[in-house]
């Protein structure tokens, strides 16, 4: 069975066979679990378990003894899902035996000698996408559900899986098509007695289309944030307390921390749970005038690389001690850096606990003291808002953009009904030809976040993510 989608193009894949894989993360566990699709996923199941026939229940556990060639494997727990009742659409048996991965190499080699064929990376959900049990939305959701380590990433894919995003998409889509409709009644039946559409009308309702469309792309600053998570440096001049601030925040001991000024050399990224958003840390070398060539020159441009690479800057000033001309030098190059590159910047004045503690003139956005913790709760909240304010409160039903994918299909669709606005404006003439097609355009914009006009290349990518077994 070969499928195409709703432009007739031929996608070149078949749902005839059955394929076999290893589900688990690999490694040794006290279980594992092998999933079989296909059509003959039960014959393919039942010649290495050799249970007695007629005895298979659907949605029952049934213990088996799995053997290949050699001999007994392992006594596995069975259950067969018939399709389309499945997690695929067709007929599913899962297989959960002891997890030693010589266990579980030996029973997938039984189920490929038995007929069935390894699977490749998320060709489970591909096969779900093309029975129609997922949207591609959703498709892309369960990707990122494996790896929300979050509790706000997983709440963020947890709703797109559920459908949220694709019955947002679909709000957006059934006025557009109705606006469409109309107009192309009256261009293929021009001579029948309609209902008047005149320009004005159209150009109001064009635009009144396009703001929920533009709504649902401003969550995407948030919603990036959410499933690829935030890179936050930490910059300043030597001995200012950068990897202080780092072992606090993260709540352990990460970065050697020594009185020495230029103890960091490299830059060290861990992975920071911002209360529910995901986040990494990045300590860096302090920025100074090294010698050309040294290995401190080195240091500088990847602490300089880690600032550019970043979506907020923490610049972290020694408040105890007198402000040399080359720490305002360095800070205002922090400042000027992150002003060209539109990226937030928090001065973080540190050292509030020690005496020699003084206020300074300077602008800084909150004291610290990484030492005994004061300030670093205003501190993680101040991070959070600047970062993505909406992050605990999002869109009513928890709906936020999260894919650059979906983010480009959004602008485009926004793009064309603002390009039909123009040409209503422009083409008195043929305003409604040109309406038509932007509208038809708008559609397939957002037809793409969902499935059916998404080109086949773009298929192959997003299932490529995912690894075997899923």
């Amino acid at each position: 069975m070969a499928f195409g989608d709703g432009r007739g193009v031929l996608r070149r894949y078949t749902l005839d066979d059955t394929i076999a894989a290893i589900a688990t993360a690999p490694g040794s566990g006290a279980l594992a679990i092998l999933r079989v699709s296909g059509p003959q996923a039960l014959r393919t199941a039942d010649a290495v378990l050799r249970i007695e026939p007629g005895a298979w229940r659907p949605r029952h556990a049934m213990l088996g003894a799995a053997h290949d060639s050699q001999g007994l494997v392992d006594e596995v727990l069975a259950v067969f899902f018939p399709g389309p009742r499945s997690a695929t659409g067709e007929d599913v048996v899962e297989l959960t035996c002891h997890g030693s991965p010589y266990i579980q190499r030996r029973l997938l080699a039984a189920l490929v000698r038995a007929g069935a064929r390894p699977a490749r990376p998320g060709e489970f959900t591909q096969r779900a996408f093309l029975n129609g049990r997922l949207d591609l939305a959703q498709a892309e959701a369960v990707c990122d559900l494996i790896r929300a380590g979050t509790h706000l990433a997983h709440r963020a894919a947890l709703e797109q899986l559920s459908g949220g995003l694709s019955q947002a998409v679909a709000g957006l889509r059934a006025p557009i098509l109705e606006l469409l409709v109309q107009l192309e009644a009256r261009l293929d039946h021009p001579d029948e007695d309609l209902p008047a559409l005149p320009g004005p009308r159209v150009e109001a309702e064009l635009s009144r289309l396009a703001e929920p469309v533009k709504r649902l792309l401003e969550t995407f600053t948030t919603g990036r944030i959410l499933r690829e998570g935030a890179r936050i440096c930490i910059a300043g001049r030597p001995n200012a307390g950068k990897s202080s601030l780092l072992n606090a925040l993260l709540g352990c001991r990460r970065a050697i921390v020594c009185d020495e000024p230029g103890t960091t050399r490299d830059t060290i990224e861990e992975p920071w749970d911002l209360q529910g958003l995901p986040a990494v840390l990045i300590d860096t070398a302090g920025l100074g005038h090294p010698a050309a060539g040294s290995a401190d020159a080195e240091s500088l441009r990847r602490a300089e690389q880690a600032l550019a690479s970043s979506d907020l800057a923490l610049l972290v000033v020694d408040g105890a001690r007198p402000q040399a001309p080359e720490d305002s030098a360095a800070h205002r190059r922090i400042l000027e850096s992150s002003r060209a590159d539109k990226r937030p910047v928090i001065m973080i004045l540190n050292k509030c606990d020690l005496p020699q503690f003084s206020e300074r003139t300077e602008d800084a956005t909150v004291r610290v003291s990484a030492r005994t913790g004061a300030g670093l709760d205003a501190l993680r909240r101040l991070v959070l808002s600047r970062l993505a304010p909406d992050a605990g409160r999002p869109e009513p039903g928890g709906i936020a953009v999260t894919s650059q994918r979906h983010s480009q299909a959004l602008r485009r669709c926004a793009a064309e009904l603002a390009e039909g606005v123009a040409a209503v404006q422009r083409h008195p003439d043929r305003w409604e030809e040109l309406a038509a097609r932007h509208l038809r355009e708008s559609l397939a914009a957002l037809d793409e976040i969902i499935g059916p006009a998404a080109p086949d290349e773009v298929l192959g990518e997003i299932f490529s993510r995912f690894c075997v077994g899923k």
